[in-house]
Parts: C-alpha cells; sequence; structure tokens
C-alpha cells in the first residue's frame, strides 16, 4: 500500500491545484445567502462525482485490461495517452491564455449539482485523478487498502478548493486575513505553477507508461 501511496502522491497534488476551483468557491463565500451552506454543497457535489469515477474506473478498468493480449502494454499506453492530454491542456492554455472565469452569482442555484458538474470538465483535475484511480486499481493492494488510498487520493485532490471553506467555518474572523494573499498569489501566479507542475506530470506520467510497456 504505501508504495502505491508513492506512486499516486505526484498525481494527487496536480489534481488539487486548481486556481479557478479557489477563485469558484471564494466567489461562493462571498454570496449573501447562506454562502457557508452552499460552499459546502459545492464541494460535496465535487466529492461525489470523484467518488463515481473511482468506482466507475475500479469496476471496469481491470475487466477492461484483463481481456487485452498485452494488458501491461495497454496500461503504458493508457498512461501515456494521459500524459498526452496534459500537455495538451497547457498547450491550450499558453496558446489561448484564457483564463476561467467563476459564473457571475446567481440566487437558488444547486449547488450540489454545480459542484458535481464543476468537477466533469475540470481537465486539470480529472486527468490526473483518472492516472491515479488507474493505479490503485492495478496494483491489486486488497479491497481495504483500495478504499483507504481512494480516501486518500479524494482527500489530497480536493485540498486546495476545500481550504477556503475550512479556514472560513474554523477562522470566520480571521479567514479575511488569511484568504486575501492567498487569492492574490494564486491569481498571479497560480496558472503558471499549475501548468509547470502538470508539464512535470505529464513527463512522469509518459515515462511512466513506457516503463509500463517495456516491461512487457
Amino acid at each position: 500500500m504505501e508504495k502505491t501511496l508513492l506512486e499516486i502522491l505526484p498525481l494527487a497534488l496536480a489534481a488539487t491545484i486548481s486556481p479557478t476551483g479557489l477563485l469558484f468557491v471564494t466567489m461562493i463565500l462571498t454570496g449573501k445567502d447562506h454562502p457557508k451552506k452552499n460552499s459546502v454543497l459545492f464541494l460535496c457535489g465535487s466529492v461525489i462525482f470523484l467518488i463515481v469515477l473511482s468506482t466507475v474506473i475500479s469496476l471496469t478498468y481491470k475487466t477492461t485490461v484483463a481481456t487485452a493480449s498485452h494488458p501491461s502494454t495497454l496500461s503504458g499506453v493508457i498512461d501515456i495517452v494521459l500524459g498526452l492530454l496534459i500537455i495538451m491542456v497547457i498547450g491550450k492554455a499558453v496558446i489561448f491564455g484564457k483564463k476561467d472565469k467563476p459564473a457571475k452569482k446567481k440566487r437558488h442555484r444547486p449547488y450540489l449539482v454545480m459542484g458535481f458538474l464543476y468537477m466533469i470538465i475540470n481537465a486539470s483535475t480529472l486527468i490526473p485523478y483518472i492516472a491515479a484511480s488507474k493505479i490503485i486499481t492495478q496494483n491489486n493492494i486488497g479491497l481495504g487498502n483500495a478504499l483507504l488510498v481512494f480516501t486518500v487520493l479524494i482527500l489530497i485532490t480536493m485540498f486546495m478548493i476545500s481550504f477556503p471553506v475550512i479556514i472560513t467555518i474554523l477562522l470566520p474572523g480571521k479567514s479575511e486575513r488569511v484568504m486575501k494573499p492567498v487569492r492574490s498569489f494564486m491569481s498571479r501566479y497560480g496558472n503558471q505553477i499549475a501548468q509547470a507542475y502538470f508539464f512535470l506530470i505529464a513527463i512522469y506520467l509518459i515515462v511512466h507508461g513506457i516503463v509500463g510497456i517495456r516491461a512487457n
């Protein structure tokens, strides 16, 4: 299990880096109508999606790979494809230079559904999360250990966008003092840091895939 945790840790850290998600949750917290409740619902929706995604991968990946004539080759190819997808996401961000902006606030929004849908379209989180889930599934560490590692993966993935909510709930009087420099830093440098780290993760996945193919 320890080996699997170390193997997925870089991917989990990549999945948690989400400047847009951080700004989105901050926007919800600045709303007038039950901001804490709405932000918690948004986070719950995101977690529900990650649980569903992990379950689907766990149930389908082994069956798909088992039917392949060269399972390790297929696994390696999947890693390489995921790595190339990350490079494509980085390339799109660099070429077009657009930052996703949170939608304008409206009342009576289904924040649970919004959190679920946000995670579906958040490619920068989704791709490394899928790669980490694949590693957990293929390592055959047992159901109990797999559930524990998946829990750690989800907790790390959700950390960045959960941070403003945790601070607001635990330290309501000091939350703005803590979050203001965080928002300022992420607004200025968040995308550049994310792109650099994602590039390293893409290389990590491609190398991981090549090693898997050569081990066949």
